[in-house]
């Protein structure tokens, strides 16, 4: 029979863990106030949004930092003052990263935040073993670590679908409407406060006796042994079958391959470190010839992965995934070499090197993101040039007909630098400003790149336009000065005949006319009205002020006035209108 804790054992343990890492739990209450805030701040706030969004960078990677360092010096308590130094200095490069996150965070952030967040929780797995020899102890201390996050994860998502489930129920019983999102709110308390004090509570204490240890769950090894080997086998078999083929047809493989290599050999690692105490035991003796076995199976799909990887980087440049997925190739290459060359090899290597090339992706000059911002920009430049589209002050001048795949790569680079350093490439366009907003940005180029150039096959840039008023606007129509309200819906050349009234589209839906007894009113060009909205906003934007798409006619009598709702089109001429047409 299952006994379960007591409310005063619960008690003893959360007050030990706040005790043991009080600095720790701290960051993750000011972690869930900021997540929380962010939350419920008004998108139109975005300055006070964005400096939430840096906060939670810096707090987020602040957490495994700061374990590390309590770790670390467990085994070293004597070294206060070492303690309290690199404490400091831990917050110190914080309070640096901080202000090099862009004001308005960008993908080059969100990058480098993964990758630091990668860094810093490697760094947790081996942090209490550095000096220290013990493998053994090594594996069993991140083997609790390993099934501590489990639990905590089990635990969590338990406690989040019932409480979820008892607020929705209030909802429907009571008619209740919170005031605050309260299901995100629940989220961001379990999986970030709960689940981080439940994780903390069962790290081990005491390191030093890890190393003498040699229970081994049952459980791991069932799932190891029947269910990770066997996927693994199966996607061996997959992987060799496409290798023949491609090698029996002679051409190079599909670039999408390096990332199920990489995903494969990655799964099979971890098998590797699960099953790593076993590999000495008699019965068990098949861990160490699989462990053997398996990294020279994976040795044919490294060549594989370092193919396609270089097939994708030649056709289109490199960007921050080919070039993570290009060094990740590299260094499993090495880890294969190591695992093969070396007899008994320290698995301590992996998470150590993984953190060191995380953190080394993310800073000075070889870091992923310069790297594949000269990539990118490079082939941008390379695609001008060979079709002489570039004058003698390097802006983009003259038309030409490309090739699809140069037209799309174009599009594809434009839309690159949208979420990263927007200066970098508007050089290459006349009058356009460096601190031009982010959301106009890609239109305007967008538009001023299909002026120039133009695809041997279809229109392929896949330009969709789409402007609506906000949702608060469109269920609060002013209809004062007016005795009706007609909604209307006209798209190409359709129109809408309402008593004397008629709104027309004509020439493939890009005008929009109202007559009275067929007599022409007003019109207005809706291609034209689109690329004003373009360059103002996002291409798919759902908050246009109301002013700017309302037309008012008051002329000879006339008191007319037509509010759009909503405003549509693409590069193919097909428009449509959706709005309300007033009049006395």
């Amino acid at each position: 029979m299952v006994k379960l804790p007591s409310l005063e054992t619960l008690k003893k343990s959360l007050l030990t863990t706040i005790i043991r890492y009080p600095w720790v739990v701290l960051i993750a209450v000011i972690k869930l106030v900021l997540l929380i805030s962010y939350t419920e701040t008004p998108n139109e706030n975005e300055s006070l949004r964005n400096i939430l969004v840096r906060l939670s960078y810096v707090f987020f990677v602040a957490m495994p930092l700061v374990l590390s360092v309590k770790i670390l010096f467990e085994r070293r308590s004597s070294k206060k003052e070492l303690k309290y130094g690199l404490l400091a200095l831990v917050a110190l490069l914080l309070f640096c990263y901080y202000f090099y996150i862009s004001p308005d965070p960008n993908q080059n952030d969100y990058y480098r935040f993964i990758l630091f967040m990668a860094a810093s929780h490697l760094l947790v797995s081996f942090a209490g073993f550095i000096r220290f020899n013990e493998p053994n102890g090594f594996w069993q201390f991140n083997k609790t670590l390993f099934l501590q996050f489990l639990t905590a994860t089990l635990y969590s998502v338990t406690l989040y679908a019932g409480l979820v489930i008892a607020v929705e129920t209030v909802i429907f019983l009571f008619n209740i409407q919170f005031l605050f999102k309260i299901e995100a709110d629940l989220f961001y308390t379990l999986f970030i406060l709960f689940h981080t004090v439940f994780f903390l509570s069962k790290i081990p204490e005491n390191l030093q006796i890890l190393e003498e240890q040699t229970d081994y769950p049952s459980g791991l090894k069932i799932f190891t042994q029947y269910v990770l080997l066997p996927l693994e086998v199966v996607y061996l078999v997959i992987l060799y079958a496409y290798t023949a083929k491609i090698i029996f047809q002679w051409q190079l493989p599909e670039g999408g391959v390096a990332y199920l290599v990489l995903a494969f050999s990655v799964a099979g690692i971890l098998a590797l470190l699960l099953l790593y105490p076993l590999r000495d035991t008699v019965k068990d003796r098949w861990v160490s010839l699989f462990s053997r076995r398996f990294y020279i199976a994976i040795s044919p799909l490294i060549l594989l992965l370092f193919a396609g990887i270089s097939r994708r980087i030649n056709d289109y440049g490199l960007t921050e995934n080919r070039y993570l997925v290009a060094v990740l190739a590299i260094w499993l290459a090495g880890i294969t070499i190591y695992s093969l060359v070396v007899k008994r090899n320290d698995i301590r290597w992996i998470p150590v090197s993984l953190s060191i090339i995380s953190f080394f992706l993310a800073v000075g000059p070889w870091n992923i993101f310069r790297v594949a911002e000269k990539s990118q920009l490079k082939l941008f430049r390379k695609i001008l040039t060979e079709n002489k589209l570039l004058n003698s002050q390097d802006k983009i001048a003259g038309n030409a007909v490309l090739s699809v795949e140069d037209y799309e790569q174009l599009f594809s680079i434009v839309d690159f630098f949208k979420a990263r350093d927007r200066s970098v490439i508007a050089s290459y366009f006349p009058k356009f400003g460096e601190n031009a907003n982010k959301h106009r940005y890609s239109n305007v180029m967008n538009n001023f790149l299909e002026k120039h150039v133009s695809s041997t096959g279809n229109n392929l840039s896949d330009i969709y336009w789409t402007f609506s008023l906000d949702s608060e606007t469109q269920n609060k129509i002013d209809i004062h000065g007016y005795n009706f309200m007609v909604p209307f819906l006209v798209s190409n050349n359709e129109k809408l005949t309402e008593k004397e009234y008629e709104i027309a589209s004509s020439d493939h839906g890009q005008l929009l006319i109202l007559y009275h007894n067929h007599k022409k009113i007003v019109s207005l060009d809706i291609k034209k009205k689109i690329e004003e909205l373009s360059n103002q906003y996002e291409n798919n934007s759902y908050r246009v002020p109301s002013n700017v798409l309302t037309i008012n006619y008051e002329n000879s009598g006339y008191h007319i006035k037509i509010l759009i709702t909503t405003l549509s089109g693409d590069n193919e001429k097909n428009y449509s209108v959706r709005g309300y047409f007033f009049y006395k």
